[in-house]
C-alpha cells in the first residue's frame, strides 16, 4: 500500500470550471465492469435481452435529461439526449443484432464487439472534436447497457462522503450528471478537457473542475485534504495537504466569493452605464428554449444569441418548421422589450445534426459548418427563415448567420431569405417583413471585408471563440495545444477594433457574443473598443453590469488604446488584471 505523504505539494492545470473549494479527496479508479461470463442462449432470447437492455438504458437516460433540464438546464440535459440517439441508432442496434445471429454469441459478447469497431473508427479521427466527445458518449452508453445486461447497479458519486474533491483520470458525463452539488465540492482530472461534456456540466452545477493535472492519481492519495482553486481564467492549482496558511487563503477566497456575489446581485437588470454616461447593451446567451426563463430571472432584458442548432441537435429529426415556430415565439414574446436574436443554424464541425446526411470530413473545423452547411441544405435553411419570420410577429426577433465567410456567402444567403419573404407573401401567411438581419464575425476572411458586410447588413456579431480559434490556428477543443489558443492574443483585440471600426464607418453596431464578451477582464477593453452590445451566459449579466456602472468610459478607453500597443498575450493579461483588481478596490469588493 502506497505510504501516506503529508508534504504540502502543488499541482497545476487546467480551469474547467472556476470556483475554490477544499475538502477531502476520493480517487475513484479507472472503473471494471465484470467480463461476461453468460452462456449465449438461442439467438432470439440473447436479442430480447439486448432489447430489454436498450429500453431500460433510454428510460435512464430520459430521467437524467429531467432531472438536468431544471437543475443545470436544457444545455446540460441535451448531452444525454445525444446519448439517446446512440441508443435509438436501427445501424448500432443491426449490427449488434447480426453478430448474435450470425457469431451465436451472448448480447454481451456481441455488443462489445461492434462497440470497439464504433470507438476504432472515432479514435482514429481524433482530430475532430466531435469524435473525441462521441468516444466518450460511446463509452457512457456502453457501459451503461454492459450493466443493465448484468444486473449491476449504477456507481454514481451519489454515494461519495460530503466535502468531497474526486480525482480521476477521466470521468463520463454520467458521472457527473446526477451528483449532489452538496457532496462534491471539486474535481481534478488528469486528462479531460475545458470543452468537454463533463466540463459543461460542471459549471452548469456550479463545481470548481481542474483538467490536465498530470500526475493527480499517483500523488494525491485517498482522504488527502485539498484545496482547488480555480478563479484563475486560465490556470488552476491544486494543493495537497495545504498548510495552515494556505487554507486560511482559500476559506478567504470562498468567503470573498460569497460576499461578492451578494453585492453583484444587486446589479442584476441594471442599465449598462458608465458613470460617465457612455451607453451599451447587454444579452444573454441562451442555448434552448428551456433556457429563455432562467435568463430572464438573471436579468436579462434581451437575447443576444439563440443558438438554434439544440433545436437540431436534441431531436431525432430535425424540427418542423412548425416545431420552431413555437421555440422562436416563445423567445419573442419572453423579451417583448429587448427582443431575441436568432442565429440560423450553426451545425457541422462538432455539432452533427440527425437528418443532415454530412460527408465525413478530415478536419470539420475548416469544413461545412455553419452557413455553408445551410446554403448547402437549402431545404432546412428556408423552412427555419420562415420559421423566424413568422415568430417575429409576437415579438421583436433578429435573424444572425453564423460564420459568414465574405460577401458572396452573405449575398446568397440573403437572396434565400428574400425569396422565403415572397413565398409568404404568396401563401398570404402571415409574417414580420422587417426583422432585421446580421452577420457573425468569426473567421479572418470575414473581419477583413467587415465594412463590406455591413453594408449589406444590421448589426454584425463578433464570436470570440471560433475567431481566436482560427486567427491562432488552434484546435480550441484540443488539450494539446491548448496554450495556444490565448485568449488575450493581440491579433484578437486588434480583429475586433478593427471590425468595430469598419461597422462604425457605415453606421453599422457591432456586438461581441463570444466567451469574450462575458469575461470579466476583458469587458472593461471591450468597452473602451467602443463595442455596443455584449451577450454572454445569463448568470455573468450582473458582473457586467457592475463593471460598466462602476468604471469610467474614459479610463476604459484608456485601458483599449494600452492594450492595443501590446504585442504579447501576457502583457494583456497583466494589464486587464491590475485594471480589474483597483476597480475591486476602488469598490469595496
Amino acid at each position: 500500500m502506497r505510504e501516506l505523504s503529508f508534504v504540502t505539494m502543488e499541482l497545476t492545470g487546467i480551469n474547467a470550471s472556476p470556483g475554490v473549494a477544499s475538502g477531502s479527496a476520493y480517487l475513484l479508479s479507472p472503473r471494471q465492469l465484470p467480463e461476461p461470463t453468460v452462456y449465449p442462449s438461442p439467438p432470439g432470447l440473447e436479442t430480447e435481452r439486448l432489447s430489454q437492455a436498450i429500453t431500460a438504458a433510454v428510460v435512464q437516460l430520459e430521467d437524467i435529461q429531467r432531472s438536468l433540464s431544471s437543475s443545470a438546464g436544457d444545455s446540460a440535459a441535451h448531452i444525454f439526449r445525444s446519448q439517446q440517439t446512440i441508443l435509438e441508432d436501427p445501424a448500432l442496434v443491426g449490427e449488434v443484432t447480426a453478430v448474435i445471429h450470425q457469431e451465436h454469441i451472448c448480447a454481451e459478447g456481441a455488443l462489445r464487439r461492434v462497440v470497439d469497431q464504433y470507438r476504432l473508427l472515432f479514435l482514429q479521427l481524433q482530430e475532430d472534436a466531435y469524435n473525441r466527445e462521441r468516444v466518450a458518449d460511446l463509452d457512457d452508453v456502453y457501459q451503461r447497457l454492459l450493466r443493465n445486461l448484468l444486473g449491476v447497479k449504477e456507481a454514481t458519486l451519489l454515494t461519495i462522503p460530503a466535502q468531497s474533491i474526486v480525482v480521476a483520470v477521466d470521468l463520463l458525463p454520467s458521472d457527473t450528471a446526477l451528483v449532489d452539488p452538496s457532496l462534491l465540492k471539486g474535481l481534478v482530472l488528469e486528462g479531460g478537457a475545458a470543452t468537454s461534456h463533463v466540463a459543461i456540466l460542471a459549471r452548469n452545477l456550479g463545481i470548481p473542475m481542474v483538467v490536465q493535472a498530470a500526475g493527480a492519481l499517483e500523488k494525491i492519495s485517498p482522504g488527502s485534504e485539498v484545496v482547488l482553486d480555480a478563479l484563475d481564467s486560465e490556470r488552476a492549482t491544486v494543493v495537497v495537504h495545504p498548510n495552515a496558511e494556505q487554507l486560511r487563503r482559500c476559506r478567504s477566497r470562498v468567503d470573498l466569493m460569497t460576499r461578492r456575489r451578494e453585492v453583484l446581485a444587486r446589479y442584476a437588470g441594471a442599465e449598462a452605464v458608465t458613470r460617465d454616461g457612455h451607453r451599451l447593451s447587454l444579452s444573454a446567451n441562451v442555448g434552448a428554449t428551456g433556457d429563455l426563463a432562467p435568463a430572464r430571472r438573471d436579468g436579462a432584458t434581451r437575447v443576444g444569441l439563440y443558438r438554434s442548432e439544440f433545436l437540431f441537435l436534441r431531436a431525432a429529426t430535425p424540427p418542423t418548421e412548425d416545431e420552431q415556430y413555437q421555440a422562436y415565439r416563445t423567445a419573442a414574446e419572453l423579451f417583448p422589450q429587448g427582443g431575441a436574436v436568432i442565429r440560423t443554424l450553426d451545425a457541422g464541425g462538432d455539432k452533427p445534426v440527425q437528418g443532415l446526411s454530412l460527408t465525413r470530413e478530415a478536419n470539420p473545423f475548416l469544413g461545412a459548418r455553419g452557413l455553408r452547411l445551410s446554403l448547402t441544405h437549402p431545404e432546412f435553411f428556408r423552412a427555419q427563415l420562415r420559421a423566424i419570420l413568422r415568430a417575429a410577429v409576437h415579438g421583436p426577433l433578429q435573424i444572425m448567420f453564423p460564420m459568414v465567410g465574405g460577401v458572396p456567402d452573405l449575398e446568397a444567403a440573403l437572396a434565400i431569405l428574400d425569396e422565403v419573404r415572397e413565398e409568404l407573401d404568396t401563401g398570404g401567411v402571415v409574417y414580420n417583413r422587417d426583422v432585421t438581419v446580421g452577420a457573425m464575425i468569426e473567421v479572418p476572411s470575414a473581419a477583413l471585408v467587415a465594412e463590406a458586410l455591413a453594408r449589406r447588413v444590421s448589426f454584425l456579431s463578433i464570436g470570440t471563440n471560433d475567431l481566436t480559434q482560427y486567427l491562432t490556428a488552434t484546435d480550441r477543443l484540443n488539450g494539446a495545444v491548448q496554450e495556444y489558443y490565448r485568449v488575450y492574443d493581440p491579433s484578437v483585440f486588434r480583429t475586433i477594433r478593427m471590425v468595430v471600426d469598419a461597422g462604425h464607418r457605415v453606421g453599422c453596431q457591432v456586438g461581441v457574443c463570444g466567451e469574450l464578451g462575458g469575461n470579466p477582464l476583458a469587458i472593461p477593453a471591450l468597452v473602451g473598443m467602443r463595442v455596443d452590445e455584449l451577450s454572454m451566459g445569463a448568470s455573468s449579466l450582473a458582473t457586467a453590469a457592475w463593471l460598466v456602472r462602476e468604471g469610467s468610459y474614459s479610463d476604459m478607453q484608456e485601458l483599449s488604446a494600452a492594450v492595443l500597443q501590446q504585442e504579447d498575450h501576457r502583457v494583456i493579461r497583466r494589464l486587464l488584471e491590475e485594471y480589474h483588481e483597483e476597480q475591486i478596490r476602488r469598490s469595496g469588493l
